[in-house]
């Protein structure tokens, strides 16, 4: 039986890899999105040396810090230019600055969704007076490819963020 927090934990993440990514392309539907999450854990080998690796995150409490990756797999005979993935930072879930990555990508940020820009560029008000947005008011990812896709080829992009 699930009590608490953990089984909270597990409803967040649930609920979050219904539909956390979608994917632009000039060529719409050539472009499969695949949203995996998973945490770290250290593992002890025969040697007794230790490591890390991914394992799907099954359930997860407040604090624990969930890697997000979504792969972009290209199914058609073609190329597939400007891909674009977009990713909402899952609900009660809070983005670790610097963590995004995508090799040959160019990353920006959005506060509502709708408006993008790299973190230099995003501001918020306060009090009357703008400031620079904080990482962890950071509510959505963009990453544009800066090349074309390949037939069959396949791209990713990843971050982290901690269940609050």
């Amino acid at each position: 039986m699930i009590k608490g927090k953990s089984f909270y934990g597990l409803v967040a993440i649930a609920a979050s890899l219904g539909s956390p990514a979608f994917s632009q392309s000039k060529d719409p539907g050539c472009i499969v999105l695949k949203s995996v999450a998973e945490v770290e854990q250290t593992v002890v080998n025969a040697k007794g040396e230790k490591s890390t690796k991914l394992v799907p995150a099954s359930t997860a409490v407040p604090g624990v810090e969930v890697i997000w990756t979504v792969t972009a797999n290209n199914i058609c005979k073609l190329p597939s230019e400007k891909v674009t993935i977009n990713n909402a930072v899952p609900e009660h879930m809070t983005y670790v600055a610097s963590s995004a990555i995508g090799p040959g990508s160019d990353i920006t940020y959005s506060l509502d969704g709708k408006t993008f820009g790299t973190p230099e560029q995003l501001t918020v008000k306060v009090d009357g007076a703008q400031r620079q947005a904080r990482a962890d008011e950071y509510r959505h990812i963009r990453w544009v490819f800066k090349n074309s896709l390949q037939p069959g080829a396949q791209a990713f992009a990843r971050f982290r963020a901690v269940l609050n």
